[in-house]
């Protein structure tokens, strides 16, 4: 069981920023320490059985979680009515899911067959969205606020899956098949809903093979899935149906070799292929917790992404290090575009979709590059073992006309201070973030930031076999003000400033 209430996080002042072009002459709200309606609660509860033996496993779970949670930035607009004053509005979700598992495990032994897992899941997820026309709620007084501005809408997804994995592995080589089956029903109802109800059929299945040769170790793996989707996309007061079968086969081959006891080298070459989901085929709606209105394509193709990637570990006598180069060759990538300021304005009145943004989901064929780069050292002491390492990790993603794929992460670099000892531990680490200038067109750039994060914690016995640990964190130290470039609304939600906590588990 676990209850948590988390009020609305600090932000450095001026981190909010509001697009002037969208409200002309108004003026500039007074900046704020904190991100209003960024406030949060959850309860979930867990319970579990399984019996064990030589023969196998078989266990049985359920969840339940239960989220209250303010919505820090909600793309309505009031240009529809520019003489009244804008209401103070409370707008925030609540989300309920339940899971059942089950699980296991049947050990056969025999000369071709060494054991069967079997898994099903049961899910039931929604999430509904309400407004609150009264200023200054507690985000516990809300559950039975009699007060709606707006009629709630409900986000809901229920889903079955059920598989199994039958293990051929014998003393020469390591083999498995697997076979997975998916049932998922997605629906949005109420005043916002953006999509109609839609449903998935998939089926997978996919051989997996890893064995030792004398120069080189090997896996492999291919599966195919089969996937249908229906739906529909409504047209004022005209529905038009689809229905779509789509197949898609993907394979996975890594060779890696041990150089000498401290060097290893692991060289991959994959093709994946993926369906659009239901959300890229048949969205057509206002969705605005993105601030857009966001238009799907049901003639998508699926992706066909073709990898290369070469790693480099090295360890030896406390010093290690690891690089990794990767390049995707993406065919059919798909992605939301955002319309320009001048199609914006183009729009009839009636069009105008109440000055949101129009985005598309289009395709064409990208291709991305980049590395991931680690070495540190650990020096024994002592008392206890130190570690510093850097980290580096960089991607660019171009369409292959040579513009910019939206929301591309920025560089990183990762400085990182470790120490451990009879239970105490503790962690200093500098996230630097560079500016982000590579944009795609009608995207703006993001400024760089640095996050110092800090964790020290110590556990004790208190009692054999019960442990006690205290925590002590702190985030973003420095106070920065920083933004995740890839959010539709990193301008109105920046992420939180400085945040110090203690934890006892």
């Amino acid at each position: 069981y676990k209850d948590s209430q988390f009020g609305e996080y600090d932000i450095p002042e001026g981190a909010v920023v509001h697009d002037e072009e969208d409200h002309p002459g108004e003026e500039p709200e007074e900046d704020l320490n904190h991100l209003p309606n960024s406030d949060a609660g959850s309860t979930s509860k867990k319970v579990g059985i399984s019996k064990t033996g030589d023969w196998g496993y078989l266990g049985l779970s359920f969840s339940e979680n239960e989220n209250l949670y303010g919505i820090p930035f909600h793309g309505d607009d009031h240009d529809d009515h520019p003489d009244e004053e804008p209401e103070e509005e409370r707008i925030f979700s609540t989300t309920e899911s339940n899971v059942t598992n089950l699980e296991g495990s049947y050990v056969l032994d025999n000369s071709w067959l060494a054991k069967i897992d079997y898994n099903f899941r049961d899910s039931d997820y929604s999430l509904t969205e309400q407004h609150a026309e009264e200023e200054g709620h507690l985000i516990e007084d809300l559950e039975n606020d009699p007060h709606k501005e707006e009629g709630p809408t409900t986000f809901s997804n229920e889903a079955q899956e059920y598989g199994a994995i039958f293990d051929l592995a014998n003393d020469s080589i390591s083999q498995k098949i697997a076979i997975n089956f998916v049932v998922e029903d997605i629906s949005v109802i109420g005043d916002e809903a953006f999509i109609n109800p839609t449903e998935s059929e998939e089926m997978t299945l996919g051989y997996y093979l890893s064995k030792d040769f004398d120069l080189f170790h090997v896996d492999f793996g291919i599966r195919h899935d089969q996937i249908s989707r229906k739906g529909s996309v409504s047209h004022k007061a005209e529905l038009e149906y689809f229905d779509r079968d789509i197949n898609t086969t993907s394979y996975a081959l890594t060779l890696s070799r041990d150089i000498n006891d401290s060097f290893e080298v692991n060289f991959g070459l994959s093709s994946v292929e993926r369906a659009p989901t239901a959300v890229e085929l048949l969205m057509n709606g206002p969705h605005l917790a993105t601030g857009r209105v966001e238009v799907g394509n049901f003639n998508l193709a699926s992706e066909k992404s073709n990898n290369i990637d070469l790693t480099f570990d090295y360890e030896n006598d406390g010093f290690f290090a690891t690089l990794t180069f990767f390049q995707n060759n993406v065919d059919n990538y798909i992605y939301l575009m955002d319309e320009t300021e001048e199609e914006h304005d183009e729009h009839d009145e009636e069009e105008h979709h109440e000055g949101l943004i129009l985005a598309n989901y289009l395709q064409q064929d990208a291709e991305f590059d980049g590395y991931e780069i680690e070495l540190g050292k650990t020096f024994d002491l002592a008392r206890g073992a130190l570690t510093l390492s850097y980290g580096r990790d960089s991607v660019t993603g171009k369409f292959t006309d040579g513009t910019n794929i939206p929301r591309i992460t920025p560089e990183r670099d990762i400085y990182r201070v470790a120490y451990v000892e009879d239970g105490l531990k503790f962690a200093l680490s500098l996230k630097d973030v560079s500016a982000q200038n590579a944009t795609a067109e009608n995207e703006t750039s993001t400024d760089g930031f640095q996050l110092l994060n800090l964790n020290l914690s110590k556990t004790i016995e208190t009692s054999p076999g019960h442990d006690l640990t205290l925590s002590l964190f702190g985030k973003n130290l420095l106070d920065e003000a920083a933004r995740n470039h890839s959010s539709f609304v990193k301008n109105e939600v920046p992420m939180s400033g400085r945040n110090l906590g203690v934890k006892a588990s």
